[in-house]
């Protein structure tokens, strides 16, 4: 049986590995996807604000007044637009869009 420190904060080893796993994630978070893309519809809304701050006014433009209701954290950006009645599709591309040419 494992000391009690362990059990709460896990071994070392285990501690080690989410660690380079963090830095993994935070080195990818900037990263574009193979099709040149940075976010895709299936992301949270809420991981698309907090890596990609200017997203949100792009996104309040476009009808959704409600980026920072509780909802933006549990739900996909394809079901934002769709309780929204807009076109995630046309969303996705053109926010891809602003980022690439904002973010240079």
């Amino acid at each position: 049986m494992g000391s009690l420190k362990d059990l709460f904060f896990g071994s070392d080893t285990e501690r080690e590995e989410n660690s380079m796993s963090e830095e993994l994630k935070n080195e990818n978070a900037g990263a574009t996807a193979d099709n040149g893309n940075i976010i895709d519809s299936s992301m949270l809304v809420g991981d698309i604000i907090r890596q990609h701050p200017l997203a949100a006014q792009f996104l309040m433009e476009c009808g959704m007044g409600c980026i920072s209701c509780p909802a933006s954290q549990m739900e996909s950006l394809a079901e934002a637009c769709a309780v929204h009645g807009i076109d995630g599709d046309e969303i996705t591309d053109a926010l891809n869009d602003y980022l690439l040419e904002h973010n240079n």
